[in-house]
């Protein structure tokens, strides 16, 4: 979806004029956060540009290569892409091997620094005792409800109403418990126990499937942000999910980066386009 007030042409065309005083690689992304994240890991010679949304990055880079133009590789989030058989349709693209970019986060060592900055130490032991997994796997099963919704709404399966899917709604900051009964009977856009049947028959049909290509970044933060405030930790609610996001992005070791496909990726994209480096040796 385009965010910003700029289309895909202007993208494009923006990068053919940069191109007259830059040689290297262009690093198109979909927005603030992700220029955030890529600016201290890429080359020097490569420029960053924000696409403003996932549908101008794809389709910019689909315009340039129309005019055979080199050197410029896009990252974008996976979404439900990979599980619904959709491709960006340009080698110059390449995806998350999560969701997106916070769930790969999450899925990493980041988590732990989140934990650090925020969380309360003897909480966070009371929490895996009782629950017998760690908050990783404990945040991933509370966001496992909102993803597949989501992912109900985007195939189609049933009519609902994915403007109800909202963590601040359903998600209890005293017990961090997702209240799955209010969720589904919000989201249904009926207001009867048949469809409500229904909604839940088309969650327990989804294929199974790796969970975090299912659940969804913002929805984790937010659960996390939750979680943080009482049964997690204590911080306040002026600490945001924007502040939680800065310390994912921050947290990431180099070593575990370089071990997602998303890194291989790149690599070989390089490989394939001599001339052009997007990663910081």
């Amino acid at each position: 979806m385009t965010i910003g007030h700029k289309d895909s042409g202007t993208i494009a065309s923006e990068i053919k004029m940069m191109r007259m005083e830059h040689a290297g690689a262009f690093l198109v992304v979909e927005g603030v956060a992700d220029m955030r994240f890529w600016r201290p890991r890429k080359h020097v010679a490569c420029e960053l540009v924000d696409g403003e949304g996932k549908e101008n990055v794809v389709g910019s880079i689909r315009r340039l290569d129309a005019r055979r133009f080199e050197g410029v590789l896009g990252v974008v989030d996976d979404d439900y892409d990979s599980l619904m058989g959709i491709d960006p349709g340009t080698v110059n693209v390449v995806t998350t091997d999560a969701h997106d970019l916070e769930c790969l986060l999450c899925r990493s060592r980041a988590l732990d620094a989140v934990l650090a900055e925020f969380g309360a130490p003897l909480k966070i032991g009371r929490f895996e005792d009782a629950q017998g997994v760690d908050v990783r796997i404990g945040l991933l099963e509370r966001a496992l409800i909102f993803g597949r919704l989501r992912w109900v709404a985007m195939r189609g399966d049933l009519s609902i109403d994915s403007t109800a899917i909202r963590v601040q709604r359903f998600v209890d900051i005293k017990t961090w418990q997702v209240d799955q009964a209010g969720l589904m009977g919000a989201v249904a856009t009926r207001d009867s126990a048949d469809h409500e049947r229904l909604l839940a028959q088309c969650v327990a049909r989804l294929p199974r499937t790796d969970p975090w290509r299912v659940v969804q970044g913002h929805d984790m933060i937010e659960i996390l942000r939750r979680g943080l405030m009482s049964v997690l930790g204590d911080i306040p609610a002026s600490v945001g999910p924007k502040q939680i996001a800065q310390v994912l992005r921050a947290g990431i070791h180099s070593e575990e980066l370089r071990k997602t496909a998303l890194w291989t990726d790149v690599r070989n994209w390089e490989t394939m386009n001599q001339g052009y480096s997007v990663l910081r040796d």
